[in-house]
């Protein structure tokens, strides 16, 4: 029986996850389909601008994403107080941008003035205000958004109907930012593995991609800590301590390698990235997986971070 979601993400506590999401039947549905020849590769913009969009409303920040043939990966920090804290007028607000209402007009004004009606009754709508709480609220909500449209505007292409996505998608807790970089690290080298690029340049849909074309036109990011792609957190102290620079380094010296390397502060970058394939429903160090499953009333999640 499948781990219900309220037991691998947290009610209470603010975290990081490590969220992997697959195409039904691992088809390649965002890339060369190998058994109809067909290429999907636009499929991934589609994505990334789903992904971009969503973010900015719901109570997350993207940390690294990874958008392959059938399969997507994400690292996120979700907190799930943050909606509470949100008056109701924020609340109408993102709710607006992130579900307009249906229209046929394609005019700016027109459809501004629709939204602004909106917003006004749903002002007056406590009922509904509290179910709209919970909906941008909620992680799983983000999850089934964030692909849906994805997978409607697929079948219309492919005038079929069904599926697109599988429904239940893996989510690992991240309790520590040695958990949250090795995650990061994972997901960004997740097309080197696949033998897809050779290097973290040829990476395309991918946040490393992002994040040094950013660096390409502002040369001083690589010397601030690693920032949110796009947060829909209202509070921005949250931050990696590690650097874009440092951390650019480090994907580097872990690209190509099939190997424990030698170097022992290396050796442990590797055996914490490699971990991650486990995808085990949380990681961290012993006391924080100790405490983690306490919190449950389990007996183990898995093994401890290296290092």
């Amino acid at each position: 029986m499948a781990t219900p979601r309220s037991q691998l993400v947290d009610s209470e506590v603010p975290l990081h996850y490590h969220l992997v999401s697959r195409c039904v039947r691992r088809s390649y549905l965002c890339g060369h389909d190998r058994s109809t020849g067909k290429n999907y590769n636009h499929r991934k913009a589609w994505f990334k601008e789903r992904l971009y969009h969503l973010a900015k409303y719901f109570p997350v920040a993207v940390d690294a994403f990874s958008i392959l043939d059938n399969h997507f990966h994400l690292v996120v920090y979700y907190d799930p107080k943050e909606c509470q804290r949100w008056s109701d007028e924020e609340l109408v607000f993102r709710w607006t941008e992130v579900f307009p209402s249906p229209t046929k007009t394609k005019d700016a004004e027109d459809i501004e003035a629709l939204k602004i009606k909106r917003r006004a009754e749903l002002l007056t709508q406590p009922e509904r205000l509290q179910k709209i709480r919970k909906t941008l609220g909620s992680l799983s909500s983000f999850m089934k958004h964030l692909k849906q449209p994805i997978a409607w505007r697929a079948n219309r292409e492919d005038d079929c109907s069904g599926h697109f996505f599988e429904g239940r998608f893996y989510s690992g807790a991240l309790l520590s930012e040695e958990a949250v970089l090795a995650a990061m690290a994972y997901v960004d080298l997740n097309q080197v593995r696949a033998k897809i690029a050779r290097n973290i340049q040829q990476c395309c849909d991918s946040s490393i991609f992002e994040r040094l074309q950013v660096s390409a036109s502002t040369p001083e990011r690589l010397e601030q800590s690693l920032q949110p792609l796009v947060s829909g957190i209202i509070d921005t102290s949250r931050q990696i301590s590690m650097n874009l620079k440092d951390y650019i380094e480090h994907l580097n010296l872990l690209v190509g390698q099939r190997e424990e390397p030698s170097d022992d502060v290396q050796a442990i970058w590797y055996k914490r990235v490699a971990s991650i394939r486990k995808r085990q429903r949380a990681y961290g160090t012993l006391n924080e997986l100790k405490g983690w499953l306490t919190q449950r009333g389990w007996q183990r999640v898995g093994d401890t971070l290296p290092g």
